[in-house]
């Protein structure tokens, strides 16, 4: 019985073994962006013949003291996206998600470190088209808080999925950002690829950086004997390519017929000519204003899906059309999701003479054009 036994688990071992040994080469694209920023940006494209199960194709990741990523996968569930924060030792209470967009969950995660992921089935994407991908920082008090939106190439509409909240002041994007491919359940015989282009990074002084360059690699130590890619050590490859959308850079990792075209590691770039992101900046779709109760104004708004996401507002009232001398009252917040506002409505004054003017700042700064309102409308 006791050589019967050994035997057995000789074979289940070997056998694991040879199952570890089956994960496509994970690899890295790192981007030439070497400072501190609160705006990271990047494409991304899984094509048809690049989509296998079980991958995740990371688009944006960063250090620092909220450390972090996001990306889409080819998930059992579905066609996802992805943003994470990784808990840091300075960090004074959890991280938590302040805004979940529609389709959105969040949950602890562990593994390789601590810290609140979430992921979004419904929204799904597509093979063949570019998605983009912007995250945003920004200080509230002494927390900074996280944003990440996406837009599809193919509808154009821009979604809010997450924003989270990270106990710690000041905790920016730091160092060059980073996009990955991975395979997390050994199916190295199928090929993966992701194509990136447009990245750019806005420097903290509000200046923009476009992705210039940056450097590919495999992780060498999965290649060698007993590691968890040493069967597909030779499949991989990465670059630059072009097609009638221009260039890009690319990462495939597996499948039976992958083979180099590059040097582990090598450095590769994109002649970038714009000065800053060419997004249609954001406009106000409609808004309304009515009298609630308690004396109060109720202010809500719609911004066009498809032009950049809102960050901000800004609503004032004043007695005359013109908006000329001192507001009567000022409202300005930093609050992305938000698309209501109650004002105070100042006792003995007319409903008529009342006029409401409302504007949006959007996720990469820009302002839209004014809409005013008045409750004889």
């Amino acid at each position: 019985m006791m050589k019967r036994f050994s035997l057995t688990f000789v074979l289940l071992s070997t056998a694991f073994v040879v199952v570890a040994q089956n994960s496509a080469p994970s690899s890295h694209f790192v981007f030439d962006d070497r400072f501190d920023g609160d705006i990271v940006i990047n494409e991304v494209r899984v094509p048809k013949s690049g989509e296998a199960m079980y991958t995740y194709y990371e688009a944006l990741g960063w250090r620092g003291r909220a450390a972090g990523y996001a990306g889409i996968q080819a998930h059992p569930r579905g066609h996802i996206y992805i943003f994470s924060i990784w808990d840091h030792k300075e960090h004074t209470t959890p991280i938590r998600a302040v805004h979940r967009g529609a389709g959105t969950l969040t949950e602890k995660f562990g593994g390789e470190g601590t810290g609140l992921k979430s992921w979004n089935f419904e929204l799904g994407w597509e093979t063949d088209t570019w998605y983009t991908l912007v995250s945003r920082a920004w200080p509230i008090g002494e927390h900074t808080f996280y944003g990440y939106w996406v837009r599809s190439g193919k509808t154009g509409q821009w979604t809010h999925l997450v924003t989270m909240d990270v106990a710690a002041k000041e905790a920016f994007f730091k160092g060059s950002t980073d996009a990955f491919i991975e395979d997390w359940v050994n199916t190295g015989s199928k090929p993966r690829t992701t194509n990136l282009r447009g990245g750019w990074k806005r420097k903290l002084d509000g200046e923009w950086h476009a992705f210039g360059g940056g450097r590919y690699s495999v992780n060498r130590w999965d290649l060698v004997s007993g590691k968890r890619s040493f069967n597909f050590k030779t499949n991989w490859d990465g670059g630059v390519y072009s097609d009638d959308d221009g260039s890009f850079y690319f990462m495939t990792a597996g499948g039976k017929d992958t083979r180099p075209s590059a040097d582990n590691p090598s450095q590769h770039k994109i002649k970038r000519k714009d000065t800053k992101p060419k997004y249609e900046a954001i406009k106000l779709k409609s808004a309304k204003m009515r009298l609630a109760k308690r004396g109060k104004l109720e202010v809500t708004w719609e911004t066009d899906s498809q032009t950049l996401p809102q960050f901000g507002f800004k609503i004032t009232a004043h007695d005359n059309s013109s908006a000329q001398g001192e507001p009567l009252f000022l409202l300005e917040s930093v609050e992305p999701h938000a698309r209501r506002a109650e004002l105070p409505m100042r006792k003995g004054l007319a409903q008529a003479q009342v006029f409401v003017r409302i504007h949006c700042l959007d996720i990469l700064g820009n302002e839209s054009p004014v809409l005013t309102l008045n409750l004889d409308d």
